[in-house]
């Protein structure tokens, strides 16, 4: 009885070390999901990983559009290129006053984007870009904060170009 408690104890303590050694590493990072909109409507909803983005207004020449939203979990052991899943739809476009729809809003998109590039040492941004041509692309940034907008846009309004 003793032998078995004895082996049971070394087989658990080696296991445990195993573990915190190779998979267990409960150091993950929460990156800020920062977005990007340089098309010519504004984007009523959008997710990331299925982590809402929530609603992005049209980039200007300073601002992406949108705040910083919260957020998506990756581990240290992350490397690029890796995917996710982006999930959007374009907003109605309407007239001011009287506000009638011109457009209405899109139907959702999901697509998978490739993240390359390298991964900073202190990663805490995940960037997605929405480019006129509606392609996407998404980057990481570190802590010095995300990049200012790839494309210096004018905008009449914050839903439309």
């Amino acid at each position: 009885m003793k032998k078995n408690v004895k082996r049971y104890s070394v087989v658990t303590f080696i296991l445990l070390t195993l573990m915190g050694l190779f998979g267990c590493n409960k150091d993950p990072y929460m990156l800020g999901i920062k977005r990007y909109n340089y098309t010519d409507r504004a984007i009523a909803d959008f997710s990331a990983n299925e982590q809402s983005g929530g609603n992005l207004f049209l980039s200007s020449e300073t601002s992406g559009g949108g705040g910083v939203s919260c957020c998506v979990t990756m581990t240290r052991r992350t490397k690029t290129p890796f995917w996710i899943d982006v999930r959007y739809r374009r907003d109605a476009l309407e007239t001011y006053r009287p506000r009638k729809e011109i457009e209405p809003a899109g139907n959702y998109t999901t697509t998978r984007i490739q993240v390359t590039g390298p991964i900073p040492p202190d990663p805490s941004y995940l960037e997605i870009h929405f480019y006129p041509d509606q392609h996407i692309e998404a980057a990481i940034s570190g802590a010095d904060g995300p990049s200012p907008p790839r494309l210096k846009l004018q905008t009449r309004s914050t839903f439309a170009r």
